[in-house]
């Protein structure tokens, strides 16, 4: 059963489902992998994937040719690649601030074919094929950050709402059990678990009601085909819808009815269920306003990816969407004043648009909120950075590096930013030590083994 879910809920394609180029690139390129040719097998893969991003057997064996490679590379070809990715890092990053999902996974790729196991190709990765629904694809690289960071308990979490995507309900709550019994003290691990437990529960329920009669169907004909992900998701909405009959103030059930026709791509119908819900719903909710955002945001994505790639009215749409993002995140703002996370939101917004004093102070504000603090603190000392401040960029960092113990990949930037403070004010030393930090844990970390190899060749 989990398997069959798995295949309806996922996005993701197997070789039946991809077009015939997609398909012979890949066959061409898995028989390169069998002979070890890896770099000649990678750039078909690769090839394939440009032809078919969602063809999930075939981004395996690009992963399986990365590692290969990596097995057999030398010491300081394995250097020499991990500093040449600095720009494909950069460029992730950029896809990533963008919403350009695809664009992240093939500069994603790009790194692992130099450094397979490099966190943040495969934080970026995690991402968008969170967004683009590909779970087997979040789960490899979670698995892969989880070897680095075995107690991450994010990452965790992570990995069990990617189970959860995929449809494994019994997995997601094991995870997640497993997790919550590693500190039966801590309420907020423990409401994680029984949150996940719960929708397990329903949706098992949903599922067993909803599919019996396919269920049966299939053992009396095992030659049935399985539904594609578009008719699953049609056949959830109507039974939600008809759920929705019964229970006419679920305004939840309408929420992610809604959240159902984005995944449709029926944006109308959901944009319908938004204003039926707030209409209805007489109490002020943030969690509907975000996701109402939310669908206008991927209706826009959406419109750009129809264009071809150089039309002038992708850059349009996309000024367009950040405009009304920004403007609605501040009337989020008006609207829900003491809440700092929403001030968050629009500090980053208001970062990337360059609105820099602004910026700042959503982000004092923004400080108010646990689960920010630290980000609000990166973020500020950035604002001061680019306003020429660095001796107040330096304290938000240091500010922000107090309240870090594990090296992952949060604090590698905070440590990065001080560094690069310490670099503006001249204070070569400092910055090469810092950078040496990161250097030491993660040699693919942007540009530090660039900036570590130099400093040493300068001392000669």
């Amino acid at each position: 059963m989990a398997e069959t879910t798995a295949i309806k809920n996922s996005a993701e394609k197997d070789m039946e489902a991809v077009g015939m180029e997609a398909r012979q690139l890949f066959e061409k390129g898995y028989g390169l992998l069998e002979k070890k040719q890896y770099d000649y097998a990678m750039e078909l893969l690769i090839m394939a994937l440009d032809k078919e991003p969602a063809f999930f057997q075939c981004r395996m064996s690009l992963r399986a040719a990365q590692v290969k490679k990596n097995e057999n590379a030398s010491s300081l070809s394995k250097m020499a690649g991990a500093a040449a990715n600095a720009h494909n890092m950069a460029q992730a990053k950029v896809a990533l601030a963008r919403s350009n999902y695809f664009g992240a996974l093939v500069y994603a790729e790009k790194i692992l074919c130099a450094d397979p196991e490099n966190s943040v190709a495969h934080r970026a990765i995690v991402e968008s094929s969170g967004v683009l629904k590909y779970p087997h694809t979040m789960i490899s690289s979670l698995q892969m950050l989880k070897k680095a960071s075995p107690n991450d308990n994010e990452l965790t979490k992570e990995l069990a709402n990617a189970l959860e995507m995929l449809g494994d309900w019994d997995q997601a709550e094991k995870v997640m059990q497993q997790l919550a019994a590693t500190d039966p003290d801590d309420p907020v691990l423990q409401q994680a678990y029984k949150d996940t437990a719960a929708k397990a529960t329903i949706f098992r329920g949903n599922y067993e009601e909803t599919f019996k009669k396919g269920s049966d169907e299939e053992e009396e004909n095992e030659g049935r085909s399985i539904l594609t992900a578009e008719q699953a998701l049609e056949e959830r909405v109507y039974v939600m819808e008809e759920r929705l009959q019964d229970e006419p103030e679920n305004y939840k059930l309408g929420v992610d009815i809604a959240k159902l026709y984005v995944e449709m791509k029926d944006f109308e119908r959901a944009f319908e269920y938004y204003e039926w819900v707030r209409e209805e719903n007489k109490v002020p909710d943030s969690n509907i306003d975000k996701a109402f955002a939310d669908a206008y945001e991927a209706r826009f994505n959406y419109q750009i990816e129809q264009l071809p790639s150089g039309a002038e009215e992708r850059g349009t749409l996309a000024k367009e969407r950040d405009e009304f993002l920004l403007q609605n995140c501040r009337d989020r703002v008006d609207r829900y004043p003491t809440m700092p996370e929403i001030r968050y939101e629009l500090g980053e917004r208001l970062f990337h648009e360059g609105e820099v004093n602004e910026a700042i102070q959503a982000f004092q504000r923004a400080q108010n909120s646990p689960k920010h603090k630290l980000e609000s603190l990166n973020y500020l000392g950035q604002c001061f950075m680019r306003r020429g401040l660095y001796d107040m960029a330096l304290s938000q960092f240091e500010k922000a590096l107090a309240g870090k113990g594990v090296f992952d990949e949060q604090k590698k930037n905070l440590v990065y930013n001080l560094a690069s403070v310490y670099e503006e004010l001249g204070r070569q030393e400092e910055a090469r030590g810092h950078f040496k930090s990161i250097y030491e844990v993660d040699i693919g970390f942007m540009d530090v083994a660039q900036k570590v190899e130099q400093g040493y060749s300068s001392d000669g």
